[in-house]
């Protein structure tokens, strides 16, 4: 599903409504002020996320996303790929004690925040992007209170 120079995908045979993604997105570019060109945000089980992270990072096994970044001039606008394994979302979902929704809501915007500049090679890097990361969640379920844009997935 394509809108406004973003696209979602579900490579998965978990169901996840793709326009919700999309407004996942659009809300936290509105919310940021910034602007995209091209933006990718798939969804891929743990075989194919392993051989991702092999193949363009060396590290094996699974992980729960990985951000590419192609932006060449971020003041032209953003242009990256979000690939997110939705067998780890389902498995932090359950270590964290809440939905899949909800884990797969705090990675699409995990992976936004590092199109946007934010690392989290540190603690302390990591500390103030797990701070606008939450911060985004909860500014986006005061937004949807009441609205039904979950992505269904299960």
């Amino acid at each position: 599903m394509k809108k406004n120079n973003i696209t979602a995908d579900n490579f998965t045979v978990s169901k996840i409504i793709l326009k919700n993604v999309i407004k996942a997105a659009e809300f936290f570019i509105k919310l940021n002020g910034i602007n995209i060109n091209s933006l990718c945000i798939s969804f891929v089980n743990d075989d194919e996320m392993s051989k991702i992270n092999e193949k363009y990072l060396s590290h094996k096994g699974s992980t729960d996303i990985i951000t590419f970044d192609y932006t060449e001039n971020k003041n032209e606008g953003i242009d990256g790929e979000i690939i997110i394994c939705t067998d780890e979302a389902k498995r932090q979902s359950k270590n964290y004690g809440v939905t899949l929704n909800q884990e797969l809501m705090r990675l699409i915007f995990h992976g936004l925040l590092h199109l946007t500049g934010y690392d989290d090679t540190d603690a302390k890097k990591s500390k103030i992007m797990k701070s606008k990361e939450d911060e985004t969640l909860t500014l986006w379920n005061q937004y949807n209170l009441g609205k039904s844009n979950n992505f269904g997935a299960n």
